[in-house]
């Protein structure tokens, strides 16, 4: 996965300024912590985008997603798009890129 750094410049501007990673919610499955950088101090924020790479959610905390709005996002997502897996436990579910046929 691609990790986007903010700009030098904008760094000494703003101090929230972190790495990005924007993934389809598909890829992270069975993640139970967010990874980190520089020594473990600095949390990789996610984008977590739809199968048709359009934002679902933004989060430093995939535990937190997962054990939260993970709920109503698959619930919203299911009738959309039902041939990409939304499993109930996305703790133990295989990460995937591919829809739940070509799996």
């Amino acid at each position: 996965m691609k990790i986007d750094y903010p700009d030098v410049s904008d760094q000494a501007g703003d101090p929230g300024s972190r790495p990005v990673v924007a993934v389809k919610l598909q890829e992270c499955f069975g993640w139970t912590g967010t990874p980190r950088l520089v020594d473990g101090r600095v949390p990789v924020l996610f984008h977590l985008l739809s199968p048709a790479r359009r934002p679902l959610a933004v989060t430093d905390d995939l535990a937190s997603f997962w054990s939260g709005p993970y709920t109503q996002v698959r619930a919203e997502m299911r009738g959309r798009y039902p041939r990409h897996p939304w499993p109930e436990d996305p703790w133990t579910a295989q990460p995937t890129a591919r829809t739940a046929r070509r799996k």
